[in-house]
């Protein structure tokens, strides 16, 4: 694969891993019990300057993309859902955030190893290791996108209840 191959796949996984984890964001704000945006329906924070103040809420939450999914299978498992959303995306995603990426021999497939924190002897354990092939890239984003599916048909499914009083509460609590 030549580096502007890598490229192009590592830029749509990347993309594909931002999608889901906006999406998950979106589900949890859907939720009768999401803390509210504080921002008035229509209103473009795309235009927000830096520094501006927001409440926190599920958009704005500073919870990583595995608090996300452990949330969101929660509330999918509460609703009876039987599918739920891979955590090892989790570690793709911090692979791809953390790893080393590099090849032996130019022209190669390009590899990705992450490392886990140094023990108390200095020693650390390799804990991602793969070549990162077009049909790896490939696999990868079928993943992440079969995940994206489930939460798009848990929020179409929400949404399908016209009338809020059918929805349980109990049933979406944590």
């Amino acid at each position: 694969m030549t580096f502007d191959n890598h490229a192009l796949n590592l830029g749509k996984l990347v993309g594909n891993l931002h999608s889901l984890e906006f999406i998950l964001r979106a589900f949890l704000q859907k939720l009768p019990d999401a803390r509210p945006t504080g921002v008035a329906w229509g209103v473009d924070i795309y235009l927000f300057p830096i520094d501006t103040e927001l409440a926190e809420s599920e958009l704005t939450s500073f919870d990583s993309l595995d608090d996300l999914i452990k949330k969101v299978n929660k509330k999918l498992s509460h609703q009876k859902m039987p599918a739920q959303i891979d955590r090892t995306l989790v570690e793709l995603r911090d692979a791809l955030a953390h790893g080393r990426v590099s090849t032996v021999v130019e022209g190669d497939p390009l590899r990705i190893l992450k490392f886990s924190k140094p023990n108390h002897d200095g020693r650390v354990r390799i804990t991602y290791n793969q070549v990162m092939s077009e049909e790896w890239f490939s696999e990868q984003r079928e993943r992440v996108f079969q995940s994206i599916k489930i939460v798009a048909n848990a929020i179409e499914a929400m949404e399908s209840f016209k009338d809020p009083s059918k929805i349980d509460p109990l049933s979406l609590d944590e």
